[in-house]
């Protein structure tokens, strides 16, 4: 995410979580913490028993242990360029985060790609160099402690591979 994408963003449902000293919400903190490469404060977000529901292929990550490393692969899979932010709400108890995924394809992705059994046509590493935008979308639940506990990742695969071609 470009932090200046996600300051000028005036789509942005939750301004005030862009303010110093705001109270954002758990994942906007933790992507904002993910962007500076603070990876502590970024887990500190997650609840140690997390479950993370990638919803494409039903690929499922369970506690800290399975998805810090799988957080981390996949943002620096990507040579992200321009990230905009298209919701960012939270309840007590639920949340969603929405942006576009904007970048270049790269050699990291695809592994990730293989790894992740996503339906890219042909050889992924053939695709090394090409941009994509694609909407994310994350809904997540927060527990009592208020951390993250659960996140569904939506991401429109059919949209990617279209774009890929």
């Amino acid at each position: 995410m470009n932090t200046e994408s996600v300051k000028d963003n005036k789509n942005d449902t939750n301004n005030e979580a862009l303010r110093p000293g705001s109270t954002a919400t758990p994942f906007f903190i933790a992507a904002l913490a993910m962007l500076s490469d603070d990876w502590g404060t970024a887990e500190a977000q997650f609840a140690d028993d997390i479950e993370w529901d990638f919803m494409p292929n039903n690929l499922i990550r369970k506690g800290k242990e399975e998805v810090i490393p799988w957080l981390k692969a996949l943002f620096y899979a990507s040579q992200k360029k321009e990230s905009v932010i298209i919701s960012n709400l939270a309840t007590t108890e639920w949340g969603v985060f929405e942006y576009w995924n904007i970048g270049t394809f790269t050699e990291d992705a695809g592994e990730i790609s293989k790894q992740s059994e996503l339906p890219f046509p042909g050889d992924p590493s053939s695709l090394v160099g090409r941009r994509y935008k694609v909407p994310v979308c994350f809904v997540y639940h927060i527990n009592a402690e208020g951390k993250i506990d659960m996140v569904r990742e939506y991401l429109d695969v059919g949209s990617v591979m279209a774009q890929l071609k």
